[in-house]
């Protein structure tokens, strides 16, 4: 019994002391970059739904990149999104130096149907209280 509770306690400090990448989840290619998606950074700021987006880059960018990662909010009445934050990394998943930092907040853009971030916007927007009860309109909340 001493020995499998050795075995598990080890195997839990193993397990916590995973890489800061295990949230991220795949979501699709974009111009033969991959996407991928944090789940659990998904929040909602009223009927607006915030998530993180990591794209690795097959080839290194001109600003010297091979990862992103974005902070993107969507507003899920008005199917827009714009970027809070950008980050970008000198390795993939976020590894090596940050070589950028933008913190300043992007316009509101339409989300095209089709497109990777019509897929970002659709696991942001139905969790939470965006998921109704069917035969419920999609109304926001006052």
């Amino acid at each position: 019994m001493r020995r499998f509770s050795l075995s598990l306690w080890v195997l839990l400090l193993g397990w916590g002391a995973s890489p800061a990448y295990a949230a991220w989840s795949y979501m699709g290619h974009l111009d033969g970059n991959t996407v991928l998606i944090d789940r659990n950074s998904i929040q909602f700021k009223g009927r607006n739904a915030m998530v993180w987006m990591l794209t690795n880059y097959s080839t290194v960018t001109a600003n010297q990149l091979l990862s992103t990662t974005t902070h993107l909010e969507f507003d899920c009445d008005k199917n827009q999104v714009r970027h809070l934050r950008v980050y970008g990394y000198e390795g993939q998943m976020q590894s090596g130096a940050r070589l950028v930092n933008i913190s300043q907040t992007s316009v509101w853009v339409p989300v095209e149907v089709g497109t990777i971030m019509k897929s970002f916007q659709q696991v942001a927007c139905t969790r939470g209280p965006f998921i109704r009860q069917e035969g419920v309109l999609n109304k926001p909340t006052k």
